[in-house]
């Protein structure tokens, strides 16, 4: 049980950090975050990809919705992230310049949400819990009628 709730609780860190980050890019305004990617030889519309990646599956993680797909989205983010800004800069980062190490952390919180069977408690451990229960109802009924002798003589 605790586990469920450990679980609970990094999903949500994780969550809200991406959500945060989605929200700061659209309140700081997206065209400059556009323009920065520009400076930076990406094409600007990926910021808006990135801005909506980050708010759509913040929130669905908080919710704890398709949380293995958000998580991967997670991941791509973080990875763009290093291999484009921060990796020049090292893992700790250097002269003003941020690292890469706080990616890897989120990567790795992301990475468990892939990997682990327990996501704690959320939409997904719900519909879980409701299929499963059916299931389980369903086979109760098919050894229940295949345990009852024929009526045929």
């Amino acid at each position: 049980m605790t586990m469920k709730w450990t679980a609970t609780g990094m999903r949500l860190v994780l969550g809200i950090i991406f959500l945060g980050h989605g929200i700061s890019k659209l309140t700081g305004g997206i065209g400059n975050t556009a323009d920065w990617f520009v400076t930076l030889g990406l094409p600007g519309f990926l910021a808006y990809m990135i801005a909506m990646l980050e708010l759509v599956c913040g929130t669905m993680m908080v919710l704890g919705l398709l949380t293995r797909l958000s998580a991967v989205g997670f991941i791509a983010v973080m990875v763009g992230a290093i291999v484009t800004v921060k990796l020049p800069a090292g893992l700790l980062g250097s002269t003003g310049s941020p690292g890469y190490e706080l990616d890897l952390a989120l990567m790795a919180l992301a990475a468990y949400f892939i990997a682990s069977k327990e996501i704690g408690v959320g939409v997904d451990s719900l519909l879980a819990a409701r299929d499963g229960d059916a299931e389980l109802a369903a086979a109760a009924l098919e050894r229940s009628v295949s345990s009852q002798p024929s009526s045929a003589a």
